[in-house]
C-alpha cells in the first residue's frame, strides 16, 4: 500500500487544517462513507446489509450517477443516510478551470437535491486532489470539504481480510472511514468492500462502537462536549 498523507499523523494534522478528518469525541462512534456511487450492482447490496444491522452511513455520489440511477439515490435517502457531493464526472477538480468546478459542484448538488429534496452539506473531492483554489470554490458553495482518517484502499481491492485490518487497526473514536461502493468502471466489483463491512461492524460492535452520519457524529460530539461544560 503506497502511503498518502492520511496515513501519518502529520499529515492528518495538514489535512485537517482544511478538512473534516475526523471528529474529537471520547465516544465510540465512528462514520463510514462510501464514494462512488450510486452503483446498481453494489449499493442496494450495501443497502441491504446496513439495514439489517441498524447501521446508517454517508455517502458521497457522483452527480451524473445520480441522473442516471435516481432511485438509488431516493433510497438510500429514505433508509436514513447522509449524502455528500462527490463532483459530476468524478474529474478531479484541481485540473478543472473555476468555471467547470462550479458546474461540477452545482450539478451534483441539484441532481441530489432533485432525487431525495436534500441539498448536500459535504464534499468529497474526487480522488482526494485539492488545492488552495478549488478550496475556495467549495466555501463559495457552501460545501464543507470532507476525507477521513481511516483509508483502507478498499478500491484497490486487495482482499477483504486486509481492508478489515487495515480498518480495524486504525479505528479510534470519531473516525471517518472512507470506503467505496461505485468505480470509474461500470460494473465494478466491490464484494470485497461489501465482505469488509460486515466483518468490521461486527467486531466494532462487539466492542461497543456505534455508527452514524457524518451530522450525526458531529452533532453527538457537540452534545458530549456539552453535557461536560
Amino acid at each position: 500500500m503506497s502511503p498518502s498523507l492520511i496515513d501519518w499523523e502529520a499529515g492528518r494534522a495538514f489535512l485537517g487544517r482544511s478538512f473534516l478528518m475526523s471528529v474529537e469525541t471520547a465516544e465510540k462512534r465512528i462514520a463510514l462513507t462510501f464514494d462512488d456511487g450510486p452503483d446498481p450492482g453494489n449499493t442496494p447490496k450495501l443497502l441491504d446489509l446496513l439495514a439489517s444491522k441498524e447501521i446508517v452511513a454517508t455517502f458521497f455520489l457522483v452527480g451524473k450517477k445520480v441522473r442516471r440511477h435516481g432511485d438509488l439515490a431516493v433510497g438510500i435517502h429514505r433508509a436514513g443516510h447522509h449524502i455528500g457531493n462527490h463532483g459530476y464526472h468524478h474529474f478531479p477538480f484541481t485540473v478543472l478551470p473555476n468555471r467547470l468546478v462550479v458546474s461540477e459542484l452545482r450539478r451534483t448538488s441539484d441532481a441530489i437535491a432533485g432525487a431525495t429534496g436534500v441539498a448536500p452539506r459535504f464534499v468529497r473531492p474526487p480522488m482526494g486532489w485539492f488545492s488552495t483554489r478549488v478550496l475556495e470554490l467549495f466555501r463559495l458553495a457552501r460545501l464543507r470539504p470532507v476525507l477521513g482518517n481511516v483509508y483502507p484502499r478498499d478500491s484497490a481491492r486487495p482482499g477483504a481480510d486486509v481492508i478489515a485490518r487495515r480498518i480495524l487497526r486504525n479505528v479510534t473514536p470519531g473516525s471517518i472511514v472512507i470506503l467505496h461502493d461505485g468505480g470509474w468502471r461500470p460494473r465494478i466489483d466491490r464484494s470485497q468492500t461489501l465482505e469488509a463491512v460486515d466483518r468490521v461492524t461486527d467486531v466494532l460492535g462487539a466492542d461497543g462502537y456505534r455508527f452514524d452520519t457524518l451530522p450525526g457524529l458531529i452533532e453527538a460530539a457537540r452534545s458530549a462536549k456539552s453535557a461536560k461544560e
